[in-house]
């Protein structure tokens, strides 16, 4: 029974060791807004990526840095070879000086984590 139990615990082991993961590649992982005029708006910038796997792509959620900073995403699968484009937004609103925010993307992947990053400088 011990010899059992050890063999169905190695084999489950085995089992998470080999699901596919998806992977993605981005064009870039920063975007520096330069010099941007204070105002009201919230200034977004598009990274745009590709699943690169042989698997359905699934970010399940993304942490911006504070309540200042935004995140857009399509919450479907992207298929294998397929692009898509996470958008990051930054409230100028009552802001001033320089900004460096960081989204945290938590997907499907290896590392489970990427971070983006957006910065500028609001005059």
């Amino acid at each position: 029974m011990k010899k059992l139990f050890a063999l169905l615990v190695i084999l489950l082991g085995f089992s998470y060791l080999t699901q596919a993961q998806a992977d993605f590649s981005f064009e870039k992982t920063e975007h520096d807004f330069g010099i941007v005029k204070a105002s009201s708006d919230t200034i977004w910038y598009s990274f745009k990526f590709k699943n690169t796997s042989q698997e359905p792509l699934v970010i399940s959620n993304i942490q911006t840095a504070c309540d200042c900073t935004l995140a857009d995403w399509t919450k479907a699968p992207i298929l294998p070879g397929r692009s898509a484009v996470i958008k990051a937004g930054y409230k100028l609103k009552g802001k001033s000086g320089m900004f460096n925010k960081t989204l945290t993307i938590s997907a499907n992947t290896i590392p489970a984590q990427t971070i983006l990053t957006i910065r500028g400088v609001i005059k």
